[in-house]
């Protein structure tokens, strides 16, 4: 089985980080005896790469026989099914479509553009033209129709994810050992983390006498991030809208305490791990969810949670595959 995977997120030299998730589904497919090829529209420095990558996948379509393409984004899913000469399958990662965040807040922090980001109409034709819908959330149930749809979020990788002694994870980044560590997991430039309020409210716990770092993970090696989820007392994330967050799996799967808002499938991952806080959209409420979480004082066993829903990446691409293996057998039929 031969399948192209066709993304606008993707790790490049500038952004390491950046859809890392979906080249380790990539990787563990691989690892199955799936034949995997990537397509990577860098959308981020140029919108104009969408047109390129158009000629792009003609070519690859015409070079070799795929099967499947399997289709990270929207944009990606509406230029494929454009082609339509295989069947193509979307994983939809758009939290923002159900954000609930009102249209004059959307302009006043992410700007007019984000207008056609945020539009519901242009996703839900795209997802009526694929021949398959990979929900990560279960927001989508009441867009697709059943037997079009799984709900599957992207795995976390355990054998990197795991928990680390905090004093080794520390000297490893030479952060001291004293201080209590409030750890940001995102890029703070990024305005839909919010790490306005994140600040705000580690600047209220500060205000209280507690001797406090913030530290975020703005240009860090993706191979560190471990370790700077090892070292921190709490993980602080505070979106104003995700689907599902590969961070808060990865702080789980450290066993590291985590104060979140209620954003994507954050509440359900999470579940009831001692240790970990839904906090309201409000620097005071997370500031007083945060303090809850460092008077905490131990690790949770939010990996035990990540097992028991079976979020690892080797659990996850078992059932990609036999997606692939379905909707290669209606194709056919078809």
């Amino acid at each position: 089985m031969n399948i192209l995977v066709f993304t606008n997120m993707y790790p490049y030299p500038e952004k390491p980080y950046y859809g890392i998730f979906v080249k380790e589904q990539a990787e563990s497919l691989r690892q199955m005896g799936i034949g995997i090829d990537v397509l990577f529209v860098n959308g981020e420095i140029s919108k104009f790469n969408y047109i390129k990558t158009f000629r792009q996948l003609f070519n690859k379509l015409s070079e070799k026989q795929y099967n499947i393409i399997h289709c990270h984004h929207t944009y990606c899913a509406f230029i494929a099914t454009l082609l339509k000469k295989v069947p193509v399958i979307l994983t939809f990662h758009e939290g923002e479509i159900f954000s609930g965040i009102g249209l004059i807040q959307r302009i006043k922090i992410y700007g007019l553009w984000k207008i056609v980001v945020f539009s519901t109409m242009f996703k839900k034709f795209v997802l009526s033209r694929v021949n398959y819908v990979i929900s990560v959330t279960e927001s989508l149930e009441r867009i697709v129709q059943k037997d079009k749809l799984s709900v599957i979020p992207p795995g976390v990788n355990l054998s990197l994810f795991k928990p680390i002694a905090k004093n080794v994870a520390r000297n490893k980044l030479k952060l001291p050992i004293g201080k209590r560590i409030i750890l940001f997991p995102a890029d703070p430039k990024k305005k839909g983390k919010r790490f306005d309020m994140a600040k705000q409210a580690t600047e209220y716990l500060k205000k209280e006498g507690m001797d406090i770092l913030f530290i975020t993970l703005g240009d860090v090696k993706y191979a560190d991030v471990p370790y700077y989820m090892n070292s921190a007392d709490v993980v602080l994330f505070t979106s104003d809208y995700e689907a599902s967050p590969m961070v808060i799996k990865e702080a789980l799967a450290c066993n590291v305490p985590i104060v979140s808002t209620d954003v994507g499938d954050i509440k359900w991952v999470i579940g009831d791990t001692k240790g970990c806080f839904i906090c309201k959209r409000d620097a005071n409420d997370v500031a007083d969810k945060t303090k809850m979480a460092l008077n905490y004082w131990k690790r949770t066993e939010g990996r035990k949670r990540i097992e028991q829903i079976e979020l690892g990446s080797k659990q996850i691409a078992s059932k990609i595959m036999r997606i692939y293996e379905q909707v290669l057998e209606t194709y056919e039929k078809e």
